[in-house]
């Protein structure tokens, strides 16, 4: 068994250690609405635009799937605040 990197800190994780996967899906959602502004639509226009676009670009759009490896440290700071939002006053000790 080979060693893992973490992905945020580069951190050697040797075999046996404690690490984590992390995993991030993003794909689109439906509310049921569907907005025109033009009710004017061309739809065998529309769909040569879809066609001449690049398959993965297209995928993309839809759903795109990150993983991560993790060593017990950036693991919590990823918890602390995933969406790296600002949080104003509040400090990240470096103990975490």
């Amino acid at each position: 068994m080979s060693s893992q990197i973490c992905s945020r800190c580069r951190k050697v994780i040797n075999p046996g250690d404690l690490f984590y996967r992390l995993t991030i899906k993003v794909f689109a959602d439906f509310d049921g609405v569907i907005n025109i502004k033009d009710r004017k639509i061309d739809l065998d226009k529309e769909f040569e635009k879809i066609k001449s676009c690049p398959e993965d670009l297209l995928e993309e759009e839809v759903y795109k799937e990150f993983d991560f490896i993790l060593c017990p440290r950036c693991k919590e700071i990823y918890c602390a605040n995933p969406l790296y939002l600002p949080l104003g006053e509040i400090k990240i000790d470096d103990n975490v």
